[in-house]
């Protein structure tokens, strides 16, 4: 039935024989670890009810001498007592005074017949206490009672120790016919025990750290059943001796897998060997010159053997080099952080949109600058007319006169014959082609169809001749009208000719005039599209569900453009348009800045100027990380947006395994402790995740289930590993991490004791 560690704890007596007959034949190499331990019953003095409860004693002995000296112990009381067998009972006080040094778990019964519950009904807070201060399990509990016992129990401690939901709950065997195990009870009725399974090695520890832990180490079967890893994840590395490593073979947990060691010892030099070894990881990253990586090996669990490359899907990695996040955001590096997420193509495009808007603005700027070039040219022409002329054009004298390029441009139809002439040639010519190509194979109805309209087009050919000789026919008859109207008005009196000669200046003054309003209207479009440009651009790159790459210039709104150029203009008017003070600069009310002349160049040099703010943010936008919650990484600290980003990395649904080389640099004490350890336990059953940290919170509190020592031993690396819960792991992890000890210590007591002792 796959057990590891069992005891056998008959009812107020322990069964020396059946253990000795174990201990004399088993292999703990191979065989379960039995651990002496008995059920007693506990009698509570002194209140109204007095009562017994069954309880549980696991000793931390497995030997055929600590056998004798437990069952000695108690036999010794009761016969001290005077109580048969079925008399058998002891108070806690008496089991203190049988076994003051001792260790061993108190495991009482709290949810079935014999409770403790009901024996100290009328006073729950002692046995709160008791059991808070004890090695405690609690055994039998039904699944609706362990809310109401949390909250009990939270009612005893102070504010930090209340909510953890870390009182151990575990449902024991309890089978009294072992030959049936494991069905319940005498397994008459072939009924299964509820199972828990506790993760561990073969050792007391094992259990020490359930009960201090029981959310990271007791699951009970469906819970187990749910964290069976489905995906793809590393199973084991071979490396092999090449000089500069030593041979060996380290396995990974599908879990929480952590590399510690001392400085140069080789932990980040693991996390490359592993990145050489997988085909979805960039292989340059951090590599080593001293080793061959051809002499290591890696092996997944869908791998039938260790290969030199293993295949793994990039979606389902996230890894990450000492120190990638915080530069990420200390030096503005969020295009690294784009091509870790394989965003680098979508990146480039969206910088490619803002180098569009920096090209539209150029372009807008220089049809300023072209349509005050024009405007200018005409802007000092001085209009003229004599009164001598005035009296001519009033006088009474006649002449003839025609707008004959009213009628031209009314009645002339060149462009719509000469358009519709190359239309129809072009049709001809693709017709023909088609009628006669082999590859199009008309059938005999495709080309009637075809040949009517070929016939079509030759009509309309005619059609088109006949508009032509039409229309020439009228412009002979315009130009003659012309040259008959210019004859007679030659053979006109003086004052005649003088009217005509008059009116000429007339037209050519209105000429004039209509040009100076028609390059003054196209400098008023030009100025208007400059000044309403809007240079706020955004663009977002999706890295996951939640969160995105933006990309803007939103920042410069406040850079108005024609705020902008104002400052290249003296006495520049806020209230007037850009078009009606760049009229000024051309009529020379007003003048560039700096500049002796309101040149066309000299504006264009003074617009550039201006706007180079706005140009450069356009070559640089402003890149932050929206995490979809209505935060974003803008005007947040580098730590602040390490935190924020390494939360969101390892919530990432896609994610399957996690690399991350110590991600506490640059993090804050506050954060590790109380986030980014309680987020990796709560993902770790989820997700393989390999760190590397010299932060012994991570360790400890992250309950990790591999941890991987690195150690430099004459320049020379090697890896070896070891559980937490593995004899001397513990004090050789204190020796590695700066404040081991005092987390271990901390760790193992979870509950405020001097307080519970003061009340």
């Amino acid at each position: 039935n796959k057990v590891s560690i069992f005891s056998l704890t008959d009812h107020n007596i322990i069964n020396t024989s059946v253990y000795k007959e174990y201990y004399k034949s088993c292999d703990l190499a191979i065989d379960p670890l039995l651990l002496v331990g008995v059920e007693l019953d506990i009698w509570v003095e002194g209140l109204q009810y007095s009562k017994k409860y069954h309880t549980l004693l696991i000793f931390n002995y497995a030997s055929i001498r600590d056998v004798n000296y437990i069952s000695n112990s108690l036999e010794k009381k009761y016969t001290q007592k005077n109580h048969n067998y079925e008399d058998r009972c002891l108070t806690i006080g008496e089991l203190v005074e049988i076994f003051p040094e001792e260790d061993f778990f108190f495991i009482p019964h709290v949810g079935n017949t014999n409770s403790i519950v009901d024996c100290y009904r009328g006073s729950i807070e002692d046995a709160q206490k008791m059991l808070l201060l004890m090695q405690s399990a609690f055994e039998k509990v039904p699944e609706k009672a362990i809310q109401k016992y949390n909250e009990g129990f939270d009612k005893v401690l102070e504010k930090n120790f209340k909510n953890r939901h870390d009182y151990a709950y575990i449902e024991f065997s309890d089978n009294h016919n072992i030959e049936m195990y494991p069905c319940a009870h005498k397994g008459e009725d072939d009924k299964l025990h509820s199972f828990y399974y506790v993760k561990g090695n073969k050792s007391f520890e094992t259990l020490r750290l359930a009960f201090i832990d029981p959310r990271s180490r007791i699951k009970s079967s469906n819970e187990y059943n749910s964290i069976q890893s489905t995906y793809n994840f590393l199973e084991s590395i071979n490396v092999l001796d090449d000089g500069f490593l030593y041979s060996n073979e380290i396995c990974f947990s599908s879990h929480l897998n952590v590399i510690i060691g001392g400085r140069s010892s080789g932990k980040s030099l693991m996390m490359s060997l592993l990145a050489s070894k997988i085909d979805s990881i960039d292989k340059d990253k951090g590599k080593y010159e001293k080793v061959d990586y051809d002499k290591v090996l890696i092996k997944t669990i869908n791998d039938a053997d260790f290969k030199t490359i293993t295949a793994i899907p990039k979606d389902d990695i996230v890894y990450l080099r000492q120190g990638d996040i915080v530069r990420y955001f200390e030096q503005n590096k969020l295009s690294d952080l784009a091509k870790e997420s394989d965003k680098s193509e979508e990146y480039g495009s969206s910088l490619q949109i803002f180098k569009q808007k920096k090209e539209e603005l150029e372009t807008k700027v220089e049809n300023l600058v072209a349509s005050y070039n024009d405007f200018l040219e005409v802007s000092s022409k001085k209009y003229v007319v004599h009164s001598y002329e005035i009296d001519h054009i009033l006088s009474e004298n006649y002449i003839f006169r025609c707008d004959m390029q009213s009628i031209k441009t009314r009645y002339d139809n060149s462009e719509n014959i000469n358009e519709s002439s190359n239309l129809l040639s072009r049709l001809s010519q693709d017709v023909s082609s088609m009628m006669y190509s082999d590859f199009l194979g008309l059938n005999d109805v495709e080309y009637e169809i075809s040949n009517k309209f070929f016939n079509l087009i030759e009509s309309k050919q005619d059609l088109i001749k006949e508009e032509r000789l039409n229309n020439e026919m009228q412009y002979n008859l315009w130009n003659s009208i012309s040259e008959i109207i210019k004859r007679k008005n030659e053979n006109l009196d003086l004052a005649s000719r003088q009217k005509d000669e008059s009116l000429g200046k007339l037209k050519e003054l209105k000429s004039d005039v209509y040009k100076r309003f028609q390059l003054a209207s196209r400098l008023h479009e030009a100025s208007r599209t400059l000044e309403h440009f809007d240079v706020t651009t955004e663009e977002s790159i999706y890295l996951d569900d939640e969160v995105s790459l933006n990309l803007e210039v939103g920042h410069l709104t406040e850079k108005n453009i024609k705020n902008l150029i104002a400052y290249g203009i003296n006495s520049f008017k806020d209230d007037d348009s850009l078009f009606e003070n760049l009229l000024d600069v051309a009529t020379g009310i007003k003048n560039i800045k700096n500049y002796s002349e309101s040149s066309p160049t000299n504006l264009r040099k003074k617009i550039s100027k201006m706007l180079e703010s706005i140009y450069q943010a356009l070559d640089n936008p402003l890149d932050y990380l929206d995490y979809g919650n209505g935060e974003t990484s803008k005007n947040n600290s580098p730590g602040f947006n390490s935190e924020k980003y390494l939360e969101i990395l390892l919530k990432k649904p896609k994610s399957k395994i996690i690399f991350i080389d110590q991600p506490e640099d640059n993090l804050g004490n506050q954060f590790i402790s109380e986030n980014l350890v309680q987020l990796i336990r709560e993902i770790k059953f989820e997700k393989q995740i390999i760190l590397v940290t010299h932060n012994p919170s991570i360790v400890v509190y992250g309950d990790a289930e591999n941890i991987i020592i690195s150690e430099n031993i004459c320049n020379r690396i090697n890896y070896s590993q070891v559980s937490l819960e593995r004899p001397g792991a513990q004090q050789k992890i204190c020796n590695i991490l700066d404040g081991g000890e005092y987390v271990f210590d901390m760790r193992a007591q979870k509950y405020n004791i001097s307080k519970l002792l003061r009340g």
